[in-house]
């Protein structure tokens, strides 16, 4: 053992994983990181755990020294960074090699060249890349290399970019998310070919990965919940208080948080006065102002944890009308014991059914109807909330789900 109570390198026979990440496991206060974080503290369990990340800031890497528990050495490069005249030559060189600009801000020349350097050494076992917009770092890894590759979608960005025409914005944020669906076209398909295994979160995302990737290899991993440490929290006192949670920066949480303001809270409010809403997360208070004044709205904005905000809340909604993936904030609801009105393509991909986890409405008066019904019928929204904390237990804890990655890995270390 080291100085730290670690395996000395020497003596350590684990095999190791190396995970690119955008952005840091930690904080926990965002969907990829919650999932970066849960996966790779068990994975640490088994494996050495070496970790890259691709930054927007250099101040992010304050967080780093939270990760030495689970990861043995963490890389990180800010994007965009380096002299004017270092990003002119490394932008037209990225055409040159037929990347798309899409996915331009998330290139790293040092951090690219670091992965292939400890790449070739052949002590990486696994080399797993979240997400798609990352998927070029795979050409770090030589031909011939043992080094077996894994592209983990946490959805589909041009899917998402698709469905996010829907949402009302402006006509030049609607033609930035055209060109962006437009320049990821095929950019998945082609990419997920590239490597040994594809991971997904759901298995409507796996259905979209086989129709345009066929005889990719493609394996279920699905977003989570720490069960033990989410416990049911008790009733919230009396009060009529609607809780959202979610990044602000995501446009499609932007877009759900106005939809509740402008149309469903008024719609519920018509029914119930007294109803109340609380927005949990770090996005652009510009961006809302609007609604700052009003007094049925309470606009946290980044909280150190969202769970004393659940505490008080009474019901857990989630409009969303656009996006991808799979909603890691119903499954916290859900573990805490909070019933959850969504949107269909809010729960979209979990194993949830209507009327027996949670209540499913798609517009603005069906909505505000299906929580009246939860804040005057206590007794349905207690089944819904022991049937839902029982299907997270089941199918949703972290623990059973890096299983289905320990799965995976067996499979590709034993070709």
């Amino acid at each position: 053992m080291d100085e730290d109570g670690k395996p000395d390198q020497a003596q350590d026979q684990r095999k190791t994983v190396l995970w690119l990440t955008y952005g840091l496991p930690w904080p926990t206060d965002r969907g990829g990181a919650i999932r970066y974080f849960n996966l790779i503290r068990q994975v640490a369990t088994r494996y050495r755990v070496l970790l890259f990340a691709v930054l927007e800031s250099a101040e992010e890497a304050r967080h780093v020294p939270k990760l030495a528990p689970f990861c043995e050495r963490v890389e990180w490069a800010v994007m965009r960074s380096g002299s004017a005249i270092a990003r002119t030559r490394d932008f037209w060189e990225h055409l040159q090699r037929g990347q798309p600009l899409v996915n331009w801000p998330y290139c790293s020349r040092s951090l690219e060249s670091k992965l292939r350097d400890l790449v070739s050494t052949g002590t990486i076992n696994i080399l797993q890349i979240e997400h798609s917009f990352l998927a070029h770092f795979r050409d770090a890894v030589p031909d011939g290399s043992p080094c077996r590759t894994i592209l983990s979608f946490h959805n589909f960005c041009e899917t998402q970019s698709r469905s996010m025409l829907s949402m009302h914005v402006g006509a030049m944020e609607k033609l930035g998310l055209l060109a962006k669906a437009f320049l990821m076209r095929g950019w998945e398909a082609r990419h997920a070919a590239r490597f040994d295994r594809c991971l997904v979160v759901s298995e409507i995302e796996a259905q979209r990965l086989r129709a345009v990737a066929a005889g990719s290899a493609v394996s279920l991993v699905p977003n989570g919940v720490d069960t033990a440490a989410l416990r049911p929290l008790p009733e919230a006192a009396a009060g009529k208080r609607l809780i959202f949670v979610g990044h602000l920066r995501y446009p499609p949480n932007l877009d759900a948080v106005r939809f509740l303001a402008r149309h469903i809270l008024p719609a519920l409010r018509s029914r119930i006065p007294e109803a109340r809403l609380t927005v949990v997360g770090e996005g652009t208070p510009r961006a809302l102002r609007e609604f700052a004044g009003r007094d049925d709205i309470e606009l946290v904005g980044r909280a150190s944890s969202p769970i004393p905000y659940y505490g008080n809340a009474h019901i857990a909604v989630v409009p969303l009308r656009a996006g991808g993936g799979t909603r890691l904030k119903i499954l916290e609801a859900m573990a805490l014991g909070r019933p959850v009105v969504s949107t269909s393509l809010g729960c979209e991909g979990l194993a949830v059914e209507d009327g027996k986890h949670l209540l499913i409405a798609n517009d603005a008066e069906a909505f505000a109807a299906a929580v009246a019904r939860l804040l005057t019928d206590r007794a349905l929204a207690a089944r819904l909330t022991q049937q839902a904390r029982a299907l997270v237990e089941r199918d949703y804890d972290w623990t059973g789900i890096a299983e289905q990655l320990f799965r995976v890995y067996d499979e590709l270390l034993a070709v």
